[in-house]
């Protein structure tokens, strides 16, 4: 089993943050909510050209790009 960096990171997001760090992952990745949900809970894997974008968001290294 592989290790959900996105989901371990959101877990680490403050409740109060949480839903502009979706909408802004969301937004810039430009996706659905429902793949942001298959990303969250590990259904499909985050593209290599979203990592970069989810990093920068994050504001720290949540993938090794």
């Amino acid at each position: 089993m592989t290790v959900n960096r996105l989901k371990e990171y959101l877990n680490t997001v403050p409740i109060i943050d949480y839903y502009d760090k979706r909408v802004q992952i969301i937004e810039e990745c430009k996706i659905t909510p429902q793949v942001f949900r298959n990303w969250k809970n590990g259904i499909t894997e985050v593209p290599e050209l979203a990592k970069p974008i989810i990093n920068q968001i994050a504001g720290k290294e949540v993938f090794e790009v």
